[in-house]
């Protein structure tokens, strides 16, 4: 019998996933559900999945590895509908953006199941060019990969889940659960949190009726991360309330220096102001910030992922779960 892996959440991620499995030639059966039909027949329909299953407990039936690849909200519920049900030995492992509150819903379930935290970063090209939209086997290639397991996490799940990231082409960062809250308050949410206020300022302001007219692409562009599910983005918020207070209150201090450079009618101090900025934008996406020491070559690491990933994934078969 084939190790089985279990994938809640087809959208982008989950079904890139199953295709860079899928690309691979492992020796491993892909169960796949969602709650939308459409998202779970379009996955199959892709040959991201060996299975689709409408029902979330038999989907996890006998799988050694769950993966939650979901918007907050839905990881959380989803850790509360199967608590009672995955069995000792399984490893669960999520995708959300903030680790503190999955892993405190994790500690409900049954001892034995091994939760370990990821959170996959698509950087882009030098050239500013991010990974395609839409799901496809090469999505994960050259991605900073998080993981965050704590000091009590079984190494052997660790090191399961090293094998399935390297799989799927990505680079592996382990990371302490808090401290990649932290750094993912100023590096990924500031942005969610900057552009739901612009969204709010510009569609709350009295003249919206006019001012929609000339709202084009910028705009959009501009506000498309607000446009993420309300209620993972009001939890990540919330559970983030610490470091984001101290982080939007750096950018009303930036603000407000803009505001004084345009105040003082130089133009040409407010152009070397933006060019420092987009300076430090172009040494980020050339990888030239801090520490210039070449990447690591993972080529030898992805060459043994499979008999990494599926050796000990094969040991975790997991046990009989309830129908619901």
């Amino acid at each position: 019998m084939k190790p089985r892996l279990t994938l809640i959440g087809l959208g982008q991620l989950g079904t890139s996933i199953g295709l860079a499995l899928k690309k691979t030639g492992a020796e491993l059966e892909i169960v796949g559900h969602d709650k939308n039909r459409e998202a779970l027949n379009a996955a199959q329909k892709l040959g991201a999945l060996d299975k689709s299953e409408w029902n979330l407990y038999n989907a996890c039936e006998g799988a050694g590895l769950i993966i939650l690849a979901m918007p907050l909200a839905g990881v959380l519920e989803t850790i509360h509908l199967l608590k009672e049900d995955v069995a000792p030995g399984v490893i669960v492992t999520d995708t959300a953006s903030v680790k503190l509150p999955v892993l405190q819903a994790a500690q409900s379930f049954k001892p034995g199941v091994h939760f370990i935290g990821g959170n996959p970063v698509f950087r882009p090209a030098p050239d500013g060019a991010m990974p395609n939209a839409v799901a496809n086997a090469n999505l994960f290639q050259n991605a900073v990969y998080c993981l965050t397991p704590t000091f009590t996490a079984d190494p052997a799940a660790v090191q399961v889940l090293t094998g399935f990231i390297s799989m799927l082409g990505a680079k592996p960062l382990y990371l302490d659960p808090a401290e990649h809250d932290g750094l993912a308050a100023g590096a990924q949410h500031l942005a969610l949190v900057v552009e739901t206020a612009l969204l709010k300022t510009a569609t709350a302001s009295a003249g919206w009726r006019e001012l929609n007219k000339f709202a084009g692409a910028d705009f959009f562009n501009a506000t498309e991360l607000a446009m993420r599910d309300a209620l993972s983005t009001a939890q990540l918020m919330f559970a983030q309330r610490e470091p984001l207070q101290q982080w939007i209150d750096l950018s009303i201090q930036t603000l407000r220096e803009l505001k004084m450079l345009m105040a003082q009618k130089d133009a040409a101090e407010l152009e070397k102001w933006l060019k420092s900025a987009q300076d430090a934008r172009d040494q980020w996406l050339g990888n030239q910030v801090g520490d210039s020491t070449p990447a690591p070559d993972f080529s030898e690491v992805r060459s043994g992922a499979a008999r990494l990933f599926l050796g000990g994934l094969a040991n975790r078969m997991g046990g009989e779960k309830k129908k619901g």
